[in-house]
């Protein structure tokens, strides 16, 4: 290995430094020589003239053996000196030494605390029970049983991007046109601006119901804008998307807790209701199964709930543990 003082400083060598081409040792005889006036006075009329010759380029995309070819018939040979330390020079070589270390700590300290921000996941896992997560933009999730979500730790700063791997999930998106929301999943993405919709992974398919807004949905096949009222459901063997016209309005009563109901019949009653509450229902008598209902529940506990039902359809009921049971004559 070449040792600093040993290396020569010719004109493309200069070249080389100049368009970002200089390997470390000779970068540091270059500094070493410039540490002496003459060679100072040199090098800024030689850098003078490279910029002149390069005015719209910046040095990491200079060819080196281009530029020497250029610079060549604008200036005379330079000089062959040896980088060797004159008495007095070492002051100013450790304050460019010192300067030339504080800068480039600093950019790697910015591009550390950057990169590890952007690499850096949140994951957010739920089994038996709904969990709501606040993320730094203000927008709200809703993560239903067994499912997950990954963010970056720097949300917001330069994305908001999320995925959701398995399960589901309810999004109260805040607005922000500069900086679109995306979901995405493993059979499409999910963009939006500022809206609230629900996001299902189930039976192998991807479900997307908005509540409030629009969103886009988009796949490698396909892609479809979905308004409020709408539903779309995306098929993992040709990744295309079937867009429906209407919502089941209790999609996201495990989020908002309010379950509507309009000449419902009891199974999906009992469905949407198993769905929010952490309970089972049973029932007594299958012609129960042929009874409808049409009510609204607004946060209500399970049991005030039940049992307004049990009323209004002339039935009783039981409570053991967890599991409710409905009994009665049931429904013709």
């Amino acid at each position: 290995m070449k040792r600093e003082h040993d290396i020569e400083i010719k004109d493309e060598l200069i070249v080389g430094y100049l368009a970002g081409e200089a390997d470390p040792e000779e970068a540091i005889a270059l500094q070493d020589w410039l540490t002496h006036a003459e060679n100072r006075a040199y090098y800024e009329n030689f850098q003078t003239t490279w910029n002149q010759a390069h005015p719209a380029k910046t040095p990491p995309d200079v060819n080196a053996k281009q530029a020497w070819q250029k610079l060549n018939l604008k200036m005379e040979p330079a000089p062959m000196w040896k980088s060797k330390p004159r008495k007095g020079t070492n002051t100013i070589f450790f304050r460019i030494a010192a300067s030339l270390l504080i800068t480039i700590l600093a950019s790697l300290l910015i591009y550390i605390r950057f990169n590890t921000e952007s690499i850096a996941e949140v994951k957010v896992n739920t089994k038996d029970s709904s969990k709501q997560i606040s993320l730094p933009d203000n927008s709200t999730v809703t993560l239903y049983h067994n499912s997950a979500l990954l963010y970056p730790s720097g949300f917001g700063k330069q994305q908001r991007e999320v995925s959701l791997s398995s399960g589901e999930a309810f999004f109260t998106i805040a607005p922000n046109k500069e900086m679109p929301f995306i979901i995405h999943t493993s059979l499409a993405d999910i963009k939006v601006v500022g809206t609230v919709f629900n996001v299902a992974l189930r039976n192998e398919q991807l479900e997307v119901s908005v509540k409030e807004g629009k969103v886009l949905v988009y796949t490698s096949q396909d892609s479809s804008y979905l308004e409020a009222g709408f539903t779309g459901i995306v098929y993992p063997a040709t990744h295309t998307i079937r867009v429906k016209d209407s919502v089941h309005v209790n999609t996201w009563g495990y989020a908002t807790g309010k379950l509507v109901f309009k000449d419902a019949p009891l199974p999906e009653v009992i469905a949407d209701i198993q769905k929010v509450y952490p309970y089972s229902i049973t029932l007594g008598n299958s012609n129960i199964n042929n009874c409808k209902l049409t009510a609204t529940f607004d946060n209500d506990s399970a049991e005030n709930l039940l049992n307004l039902i049990a009323e209004s359809l002339n039935l009783s009921v039981v409570k053991n543990g967890t599991v409710f049971t409905l009994e009665g004559e049931g429904c013709p």
